[in-house]
């Protein structure tokens, strides 16, 4: 098996945060009087980054970028509660039991975490980086470079999980392969070693990579 170490994003790929993501946008929007996008509309431009898409609607109304930016870390501080993805547990312990060891790799705080524990799931991985550690944010590779030398893993071993292109070009950055957890049909970005829809497909792609 060509992949031993797999680095995990967590926000839409091991939890799906994406449709309480877009409802702290769209209460930004409306605390700020501006109008109130679609999830379609939002869903493509929050795969870029939260940054990319606030700055993309304060430069179409006039509002200033860091402002706005302040008003949604507010209204993002509020979702803490986010269901994983449907057979991630599983998921997770096949790749375990053939070998794989999990870390995570997210620009959320602890939050990631207590999540995965109160999921019983925080068990299954061998360290992590958050936001709290303060590394640079993807698509740097510090993070990932870290926890490799941290656990002496070898990048030609290790492969990055993600669902944008920063996940994808962090991995790059770092010497990694990359995989995307895609089930939206949404991503965009560099092409990748394997890309699946759901959970199930994404353990079978990597333990037959």
């Amino acid at each position: 098996m060509k992949y031993k170490h797999l680095f995990w994003d967590f926000d839409g790929t091991l939890y799906n945060s994406y449709p309480q993501i877009i409802q702290a946008l769209q209460r930004t929007m409306a605390e700020n009087g501006l109008p109130i996008p679609s999830a379609a509309e939002a869903l493509p431009l929050l795969k870029h980054s939260v940054f990319y898409s606030v700055s993309h609607f304060a430069n179409l109304f006039g509002m200033d970028t860091d402002t706005l930016m302040q008003c949604f870390r507010r209204q993002h501080a509020m979702e803490t509660d986010f269901p994983p993805y449907e057979g991630l547990g599983d998921c997770l312990k096949v790749l375990a039991d053939a070998g794989c060891s999990h870390y995570l790799y997210t620009h959320r705080d602890r939050l990631a975490i207590d999540l995965l524990k109160r999921d019983g799931l925080w068990h299954l991985f061998a360290g992590a980086v958050t936001s709290d550690d303060g590394f640079p944010h993807k698509p740097a590779p510090d993070a990932l470079l870290s926890l490799a030398k941290r656990f002496r893993l070898e990048p030609g071993e290790c492969i990055m999980i993600g669902d944008r292109s920063i996940d994808i070009e962090s991995a790059r950055n770092a010497g990694m392969d990359g995989a995307v957890f895609d089930p939206e049909g949404a991503y965009f970005g560099p092409e990748v070693q394997i890309k699946a829809s759901s959970m199930a497909q994404l353990a079978e792609k990597i333990i037959n990579a």
